[in-house]
């Protein structure tokens, strides 16, 4: 049967389709948004950064985690992660945990930052989120000024010696101990400060800081009230831009 449209029906219809004409108007760039190239070349553009697509596993959800942490980050900061000496930041995302040249770094998939083979990298595990992503930059960040492989040469500088004094951290190795180590894995710490993590990867100062970085670009309010002075901290010392 066929029935006589009222005026509301009539409006209502126009409307719909007003709206599917306008989100096919739009359908090219929200597809050009989501496109991993697309996505690639705003990382380029805007924060410098290198996202390696061939060879990876990437998916909207892991891209769009890496773009949303840059974009927490302050302009000082993003134009210093990874070391000064290798170029600008790769990040990569594969469930192998294989670097650039295709070395497996770990046995099983991790994330990590690392300068090894002569370029700044960052490899995510497939379907990391933000604050894991904002870790890792807190890496590339955190060794800006170190020799690539050296990481532990970290302690030889006073920024990081000061977030130590800050948050409880004391150096048990020698600087001949540090000097002579690829990495804080090979020296001793001791902490007495607050219980701030309920989990660190591994027990030393550079994961406190990166968990600190972390917490503090994406929930700041959370890390005033779990430390308040890691939070002072980093107010003064990364995201104001004391170049």
């Amino acid at each position: 049967m066929l029935q006589r449209l009222t005026t509301g029906t009539r409006l209502k219809r126009r409307l719909r389709l007003f709206g599917v004409m306008a989100l096919l108007a739009f359908a090219p760039l929200l597809i050009a948004a989501t496109d991993p190239s697309c996505q690639a070349l705003t990382a380029r553009q805007e924060y410098g950064v290198n996202i390696v697509l061939q060879g990876q596993s990437w998916d909207e959800t892991s891209l769009n985690a890496v773009l949303s942490a840059l974009d927490r980050l302050p302009s000082h900061v993003v134009n210093q992660l990874g070391s000064r000496y290798q170029g600008p930041l790769n990040i990569l995302s594969n469930p192998d945990s294989q670097s650039l040249s295709g070395a497996r770094v770990y046995s099983s998939g991790a994330n990590f930052f690392s300068t090894n083979e002569g370029v700044n990298e960052l490899v995510l595990y497939p379907n990391q989120g933000e604050q894991t992503v904002l870790h890792e930059l807190g890496h590339a960040y955190q060794l800006r000024l170190t020799p690539p492989g050296k990481y532990a040469w970290v302690f030889f500088q006073e920024e990081m010696r000061d977030f130590m004094r800050t948050t409880g951290w004391s150096l048990l190795s020698s600087d001949a101990e540090v000097a002579a180590a690829l990495d804080q894995t090979q020296l001793n710490f001791a902490y007495d400060g607050a219980n701030v993590w309920p989990v660190l990867s591994n027990f030393d100062p550079l994961e406190d800081y990166a968990n600190t970085f972390a917490l503090f670009f994406y929930n700041p309010s959370e890390l005033q009230r779990r430390s308040p002075v890691r939070y002072d901290w980093m107010l003064r010392n990364v995201a104001t831009d004391t170049r």
